[in-house]
C-alpha cells in the first residue's frame, strides 16, 4: 500500500496518533513494510552478549528528569565510579532539583540543557558521555535512543522503548551498526520473586515450561489519573497527562512489565521465539464516561481535548512460540482492580504465580508450605540478589528492583560486560503494542511477530543472574 493510498483511509480513532500512526492505513503499511524488511535480513553484528569496552569512570547524561528520571539520577549519583556529567529537560524546575541534589552530595554540577524541546540533542553531541539515560514520555523514547547511539553513546531507555514497528527496526539497526548497547530499563525482571523463578526455570525446577502469563493491571481508571490535570511544575507531556493518553490507546499500551520476566523465564530469544499473536479487547466502559463528566463539570479545555475520542478497554493477547508454548498477556488499567503483574509459569514439574499471593506448587495443585517456600527462596536466590539484595531494599525504588536494575547496568558497562537486556529484547517487548493494536483492529486475527534476531535466538545464551567475571566492584558512596 502506497502512502498516498493509505492517507485516503478513515482513521480508526484518536488512539492511532498516540501510538505513532496517523491512520489505519499507516498501521497496515508499517506491518507490511516490516514483513518485507525482515525477510532475508542478516545481522550486522549480534548485540546479544556483545561486550563493549569498559567505561570507568562511567560518564552519564540524563534526558528527562521527572519523577522516574530524578529517582534514577539519585541512585547513580551514589554509585562509585559514576559521574553525572549532563542533564536535559524541557523545563528548568527539574534541572534545578537535580542540581540541588548533586550539590547536597558535594558532587560537581552537571551541564544543563533546557532552553528548548530540542536541547537534548545538544546533550547527545557532547564528547564526554558514555551512556545516556532516556526517561521521557514513551512516544519520545525511540527517537532519543537512536539519536544517542548515532552520537556514539550507549542508550538506557524507559519502557516501552518504541510504539511502532518501524521504530523497533530502527533501534535494532542502529544498535547493530554502531555497536552501542540499547538497554531497556525493565525493572520487573529484577524483582525478587521474578528473578528467583527465572533462576529456577534455568535450573529445570519447573520441568518444561509450557505456558506463561503476565499482565499490567492497575487501578486508577476513575481515580486521580482521570480526574486531575497536570499542575505546575508538571507539563502536558508528563503524568497524569500521558496516562490519559495511554488509556486512549487500543491494544496493549504497556506490555513490558508483565512480558519481560516471562520471556526471560521461558527463554524467549534464547532458544525460543514468539511466532504470532492474537489480541482481543473490550469496549471502553469507564474512560469516556469519566472524561465526559469532567468536561460537563469543569468546562475545562484540558478535558475537552479528549472529547469524542475512541478509548481503549481491557486487552488480552495470546501468543504461540516456535517450540509450541503459549503466553497470555493482559493489560487492564481502566477499571478499579488490584495491582497485578500475575507472573505465572506452568511447567511439567512445577507451577508458580506471584499475584495476588506468591505461591509455588510442585507436581500437584497445592501450594508448598511457608517453610518450604522459605527454603526455595534461599536455595534459588540468584547470586546478583544475594550480593546486593539488602542494599537494594535500603536504597529502594519499587521495593528495590529499580536499584538492582540500575546497579546491574552500571556494573556491566564499567566492567565491559554484556548487559542482561539487549536491543532485541527492547524491540520484542515493545512491538507488542503495535501488533496487538493491529490484531484488535482486524477482528482479532493473528499476526506474525518479527524475528528481530534474524535466527540468532536459536543459539543465544540465556540471561545470567550470576556475577560473572567477578562483577562485584561497583560500591556505594
Amino acid at each position: 500500500m502506497k502512502r498516498r493510498d493509505f492517507m485516503k483511509l478513515p482513521a480508526v480513532g484518536f488512539a492511532l496518533g498516540l501510538t505513532g500512526y496517523s491512520c489505519a492505513g499507516e498501521l497496515d503499511e508499517d506491518v507490511q513494510e516490516t514483513d518485507v524488511q525482515w525477510t532475508g535480513r542478516q545481522q550486522i553484528r549480534n548485540m546479544h552478549d556483545f561486550q563493549a569496552p569498559p567505561c570507568l569512570p562511567l560518564r552519564v547524561g540524563y534526558i528527562g528528569l521527572g519523577n522516574r528520571g530524578f529517582a534514577s539520577l539519585q541512585r547513580l549519583a551514589k554509585m562509585q565510579g559514576v559521574e553525572i556529567r549532563a542533564i536535559a529537560d524541557c523545563y528548568e524546575y527539574p534541572i534545578r532539583r537535580a542540581q540541588d541534589f548533586l550539590k547536597s552530595r558535594n558532587l560537581p554540577e552537571a551541564a544543563e540543557y533546557f532552553s528548548s524541546k530540542e536541547s537534548w540533542k545538544d546533550l547527545c553531541a557532547r564528547d564526554d558521555l558514555d551512556v545516556i539515560y532516556v526517561t521521557t514520555p514513551p512516544y519520545l523514547h525511540a527517537e532519543m535512543a537512536v539519536h544517542a547511539m548515532l552520537a556514539g553513546k550507549h542508550a538506557a531507555t524507559e519502557v516501552p522503548m518504541a510504539q511502532t514497528l518501524r521504530d523497533c527496526i530502527r533501534l535494532v539497526d542502529t544498535s547493530e551498526k554502531t555497536g552501542k548497547h540499547c538497554f531497556i530499563l525493565e525493572n520487573c525482571v529484577y524483582d525478587f520473586f521474578e528473578s528467583m523463578t527465572i533462576n529456577m526455570a534455568q535450573q529445570g525446577f519447573f520441568g518444561e515450561i509450557i505456558h506463561g502469563e503476565g499482565a499490567y493491571c492497575h487501578c486508577g481508571g476513575t481515580g486521580s489519573v482521570l480526574q486531575h490535570k497536570p499542575m505546575p511544575p508538571l507539563s502536558e507531556e508528563a503524568s497524569p497527562y500521558y496516562q490519559h493518553r495511554l488509556k486512549l490507546i487500543r491494544g496493549n499500551a504497556y506490555p513490558t512489565h508483565g512480558f519481560g520476566p516471562i520471556c526471560k523465564a521461558m527463554g524467549i530469544l534464547t532458544g525460543d521465539r514468539i511466532e504470532y499473536l492474537s489480541s482481543v479487547e473490550t469496549d471502553d466502559f469507564v474512560v469516556g464516561k469519566t472524561l465526559a463528566e469532567m468536561i460537563e463539570k469543569t468546562n475545562d479545555p484540558y478535558y475537552k481535548q479528549f472529547a469524542g475520542k475512541t478509548y481503549g478497554g481491557g486487552n488480552s493477547s495470546i501468543m504461540r512460540t516456535a517450540n509450541g508454548k503459549t503466553i497470555c498477556l493482559d493489560y487492564h488499567t481502566s477499571v478499579g482492580r488490584p495491582y497485578s503483574r500475575v507472573h505465572l509459569l506452568s511447567g511439567t514439574k512445577a507451577f508458580c504465580q506471584k499475584n495476588p499471593t506468591p505461591l509455588i506448587s510442585i507436581g500437584n495443585d497445592q501450594p508448598v508450605s511457608e517453610e518450604k517456600m522459605a527454603e526455595l527462596q534461599k536455595e534459588y536466590a540468584p547470586e546478583l540478589h544475594v550480593h546486593i539484595g539488602e542494599l537494594a531494599k535500603k536504597f529502594g525504588g519499587h521495593g528495590g528492583m529499580d536499584f538492582i536494575e540500575d546497579w546491574r547496568f552500571v556494573n556491566c558497562l564499567q566492567n565491559g560486560l554484556a548487559p542482561d537486556f539487549d536491543v532485541y529484547d527492547a524491540a520484542l517487548w515493545s512491538c507488542i503494542t503495535p501488533l496487538s493494536f493491529w490484531s484488535v483492529t482486524h477482528r482479532s486475527n493473528s499476526i506474525d511477530v518479527p524475528d528481530f534476531t534474524c535466527g540468532a535466538w536459536k543459539t543465544n545464551k540465556p540471561i545470567d543472574l550470576s556475577l560473572r567475571n567477578g562483577g562485584k566492584n561497583t560500591e556505594m558512596i
